[in-house]
């Protein structure tokens, strides 16, 4: 596995055979497996003003905004870091006769916010992925 640093302390394993890069423009890291068409999305976040950090419930309500409204809601079962709370939602789009299966996660606290979503043809694989949650640390 390899260990990558994020903004605001997170860090995150992926597989040895995954790649990373930074999207500068959207402030994002983007993971994929070498063989697949999976891709793991994760933008962290951090609001605060006068040095005052935005309150849980502001950041809560940030991830849900960005979350579609055609997602659902389901039971989260992974790893969440100490002093966050979390939100899972899935979804599937249908994009040229293609099944396009996404899963968005959010970990929020008051000031942060690491939002994460994984985008797979295959939902197996998808769902598999999402083990990697686990390794998340901030």
């Amino acid at each position: 596995m390899n260990s990558y640093k994020l903004l605001f302390d997170w860090q995150i394993s992926m597989p040895d055979n995954w790649q990373g890069e930074y999207d500068e423009e959207n402030g994002e890291y983007i993971f994929y497996p070498n063989s697949s068409d999976l891709t793991i999305r994760i933008t962290p976040f951090r609001a605060e003003r006068e040095g005052m950090l935005a309150p849980r419930e502001v950041m809560e309500e940030a991830y849900i905004r960005t979350v579609p409204a055609s997602a659902r809601q389901r039971n989260l079962d992974f790893y969440i870091p100490s002093g966050f709370e979390a939100k899972i939602y899935d979804e599937e789009l249908t994009e040229d006769s293609s099944t396009i299966c996404v899963v968005y996660v959010g970990y929020y606290s008051a000031g942060e916010l690491l939002s994460i979503s994984v985008w797979s043809t295959n939902k197996d694989e998808g769902e598999q992925a999402l083990n990697i949650l686990n390794t998340i640390r901030k």
